[in-house]
């Protein structure tokens, strides 16, 4: 498969993104340090209050290299923490199929 992109969409209530952007830096920091990742974005909405404000897009050179990360303890440990809880995230890893360059391969 190769590279893999990670897509997590995070609900951050209204005037809590300096608590949230606390949090998920450090979890950041992290996985930055990890075998197999390559790069991130980080978006946020325009709109306060939008369910999904922060929506994080990673990518990794393969799908095992970003599961051992989220195996690890350290990860485990910092995503965790009740803070946490406050932040509800929908994670979802996926293949690139078609990009400025290329058109999508038909199955």
């Amino acid at each position: 498969m190769g590279r893999v992109v990670l897509i997590n969409r995070f609900d951050v209530p209204a005037g809590r993104d300096t608590e949230f952007l606390t949090l998920w830096l450090e979890v950041n920091r992290f996985m930055r340090s990890q075998p197999g990742y390559l790069e991130h974005r980080l978006h946020r909405g325009l709109v306060d209050g939008d369910s999904g404000r922060y929506v994080n897009v990673a990518t990794w050179e393969s799908a095992e290299a970003l599961q051992a990360a989220h195996r690890t303890e350290q990860f485990r440990s910092l995503t965790s923490r009740p803070a946490f809880r406050d932040f509800p995230s929908s994670p979802a890893m996926y293949e690139v199929v078609a990009d400025t360059d290329s058109e999508p391969a038909l199955p």
